[in-house]
């Protein structure tokens, strides 16, 4: 049985790109189709990076959105741009993974839940930092009971 994989567009591609695009090539249902950031460079660098040859590079989100019609966008971009990314692509008919903070302000958090809510698009938040080194390290000394029982 065939099924059709999740279509995504990136948006953002510094330094945490690196992790999104990383745990992205782990799965084989989701197709990279889309990388946008403020410098077209970065993206493209992104792309070449992670050999997604049929990804479209731009800077302007907008109307990738509109050309590619991805499933979902993944926000990489700083807190004060979460809330334009998110309402934009919610509003597109994509759901949104993004990271913590929700937003800049409570305020801007709030419009960002009340699109979703509003388009039935799923928003949700996450921390990539599970696959830093030095959380995993932690993690398995903690699991090894070297500091006891906790």
């Amino acid at each position: 049985m065939s099924t059709t994989p999740v279509r995504a567009v990136l948006v953002g591609c510094g330094g945490m790109s690196g992790a999104w695009l990383r745990a992205a090539a782990e799965m084989e249902d989701l197709e990279v189709v889309g990388l946008v950031d403020l410098d077209a460079e970065r993206a493209a660098g992104r792309r070449d990076e992670f050999e997604l040859p049929q990804a479209q590079v731009g800077t302007e989100m907008e109307a990738m959105l509109d050309d590619l019609r991805p499933d979902v966008v993944f926000d990489c971009t700083v807190p004060e741009a979460h809330t334009k990314v998110t309402v934009t692509a919610l509003e597109r008919g994509c759901h949104v993974l993004g990271e913590k903070p929700l937003a800049d302000s409570m305020d801007n958090a709030r419009i960002s839940l009340r699109a979703a809510r509003e388009t039935g698009r799923t928003y949700a938040v996450i921390q990539n930092r599970r696959y830093d080194p030095n959380i995993r390290r932690l993690r398995r000394l903690l699991d090894n009971d070297a500091i006891g029982s906790l």
